[in-house]
């Protein structure tokens, strides 16, 4: 896709594709032809282990059967992927696909159990109490063969989706470590903040895209870097017509025809929020009490009592255009 197509999507009106977050995955393509890799970028040294430690965080001890139910779950992928691929469990995940028995565990070990950790120490507080299925393909060509096979779908996202009725991960590892972490943080919210507004689920999700680990006085966490979102979102603040950032978290059609300007426009005010240090606290409060603040609005006022909303938009605006385009 060249830069002019890029901008109509971004810029322009677009279908609605209605509520699967499958077909939605279409808009979050990359602006390029060639597949742009969503990194989990190299982490300061020793921060790695420190934000792996033992074990991921899980509801076994409350739900005993979650490990039967994770092999149950295994022994059903065994089957209806076939010999070309392998199975690992490490509950509360279920990893499939169609690498290496050690690849699929090097996946789990640099990518999954950290992401986890740290988002448990940062966001979550309800861990996993069922099996999360995490199906990792090595090639464009493979991913789309077995998600026809496996679900029927076609005209996915070349990156990955999620599958939230089914508690499932698909994804494209030609596309990188972020893609990956996208989807996971959207498995982990349907646990511990199901009533998550679009805004922030997806903000959150993105955020993840481009990241490296980190470990600070509160434990691990992941710092988000700037990515492929940042030109569109830097071309409709130069043209005006970014809406308001009050705007983005009232409508609740995040998905409508301006939703390639919101997954970058959500994307980048977590970053701005985690800059700020209060992406966290806004979190919390979001899902505190979602009945009374189902859209987070009050939780923002909250983290910038000294700002009204239009000096909000004016320094987030400011803040995105200090950054150059990424390479």
């Amino acid at each position: 896709m060249n830069r002019v197509r890029w901008l109509i999507l971004i810029l322009g009106p677009l279908p609605i594709a209605g509520s699967s977050w499958a077909v939605s995955a279409w808009f979050k393509s990359a602006p390029n032809a060639a597949v742009v890799r969503n990194s989990v970028v190299a982490t300061p040294r020793g921060e790695v282990a420190l934000a792996m430690g033992d074990e991921v965080a899980t509801a076994d001890e409350q739900h005993p059967a979650l490990a039967e139910a994770c092999d149950q779950t295994a022994a059903r992928l065994r089957k209806d992927l076939g010999t070309d691929c392998r199975v690992v469990v490490r509950s509360p995940f279920v990893l499939a696909g169609d690498l290496s028995q050690d690849e699929l565990e090097s996946w789990y070990d640099g990518s999954i159990a950290p992401a986890v950790r740290a988002m448990q120490a940062a966001y979550f507080k309800t861990p996993p109490n069922a099996p999360v299925t995490v199906l990792l393909f090595r090639g464009e060509t493979s991913y789309n063969h077995y998600c026809v096979k496996l679900f029927g779908d076609r005209d996915i996202s070349v990156f990955g989706y999620y599958k939230p009725n089914l508690r499932t991960l698909v994804l494209n590892v030609d596309t990188g470590g972020g893609t990956l972490l996208h989807e996971l943080t959207h498995a982990l919210v349907d646990f511990d903040f199901p009533q998550a507004p679009d805004w922030l689920n997806e903000g959150l999700a993105s955020l993840h895209e481009q990241c490296r680990f980190r470990t600070g006085p509160n434990g691990p966490w992941i710092e988000g870097l700037v990515n492929w979102r940042l030109e569109g979102l830097q071309e409709v603040i130069r043209q005006g017509r970014l809406r308001s950032l009050e705007s983005l978290v009232v409508d609740p059609e995040f998905r409508g025809h301006l939703v390639g300007a919101n997954y970058a426009q959500a994307r980048f005010f977590c970053l701005y929020m985690q800059d700020k240090g209060v992406l966290e606290q806004v979190f919390e409060d979001c899902r505190r009490d979602p009945t009374e603040d189902p859209r987070g609005l009050k939780a923002i006022a909250t983290a910038f009592p000294d700002m009204t909303w239009s000096q909000l938009d004016a320094d987030f605006q400011a803040w995105v255009a200090q950054f150059n385009k990424t390479p």
